[in-house]
């Protein structure tokens, strides 16, 4: 794994001309594959369709996971960073006029075969190229005011994020193994006592500490079955002795059974 400092970040994103977007939008097909991008934004809104592989998401509030055949929004000035693993992908860019986002944050999409095929189809256009072009230039219209419907079809694969350094440890400490994390080695990591520790993390998440849990380990599951992962290795690697209850879980938080995720995942 490539881990990229905030410098080398900022000199990748302008070697690419990130940081100079022009226009209405642009393509960029991303090849990176292995490497963790430091804290960084942009000017311009992406829109990150995963063709394969799956990339972590993080902001100042939450986690977010970016699996095959999905789709990742991230505002204009949302302050980021991520984790790319074996991944191949295209990324949208619209000015921030251009598509419109009244919750500024970044969520998790269905992509529906129009999405898939705009997105794949506006590869012509990189970042100069639709200055040039009258239809580029409409087409990245277009695309930008479908944006406002498909945020509509956000997906849970996020979970929240705190800045309390406490809670943070604890949510590192899950994060490397869902499987085997449980509410005393949280805690522990935490360095707090158990009453504490629920009373603070619900106050800083939302959600109580085995919520998240289950999430993160959905989560981690939908990484490895992208990755090619069988469903029953897959449902014991993150701590289901089930495999229906794995199921129903999982079904509920994707919208699809595992075994529907990984066929999918694997085209």
């Amino acid at each position: 794994m490539r881990r990229l400092n905030q410098q080398e970040t900022t000199a990748r994103l302008q070697y690419l001309q990130l940081d100079q977007p022009r226009g209405p939008g642009f393509a960029f097909h991303d090849r990176a594959h292995n490497t963790f991008y430091d804290w960084h934004s942009h000017h311009y809104h992406q829109l990150i369709y995963a063709t394969v592989g799956t990339t972590l998401i993080e902001t100042g509030t939450a986690r977010y996971l970016l699996p095959t055949g999905r789709a990742a929004w991230i505002p204009a000035g949302t302050r980021h960073r991520t984790l790319v693993a074996d991944i191949g992908g295209v990324s949208l860019y619209f000015a921030p006029d251009a598509a419109a986002d009244a919750q500024q944050r970044v969520r998790i999409l269905v992509a529906s075969p129009v999405m898939r095929e705009m997105i794949l189809h506006a590869l012509r256009w990189p970042l100069g190229a639709i200055e040039e072009d009258p239809v580029a230039a409409s087409f990245f219209r277009t695309l930008g005011l479908l944006c406002g419907e498909w945020l509509q079809s956000e997906l849970p694969l996020s979970l929240p994020g705190t800045r309390h350094p406490a809670i943070q440890r604890a949510m590192d400490y899950a994060a490397a193994d869902p499987g085997r994390a449980c509410l005393s080695g949280a805690f522990a990591a935490a360095a707090m006592s158990e009453r504490t520790f629920r009373r603070v993390f619900d106050r800083e998440t939302g959600m109580s500490w085995q919520a998240w849990l289950c999430q993160a380990r959905i989560m981690e599951a939908a990484s490895q079955l992208t990755a090619g992962g069988r469903v029953t290795d897959v449902a014991a690697q993150v701590g289901y002795a089930s495999l229906s209850a794995f199921a129903k879980v999982f079904k509920q938080l994707t919208g699809e059974s595992p075994l529907e995720f990984r066929q999918r995942a694997g085209r």
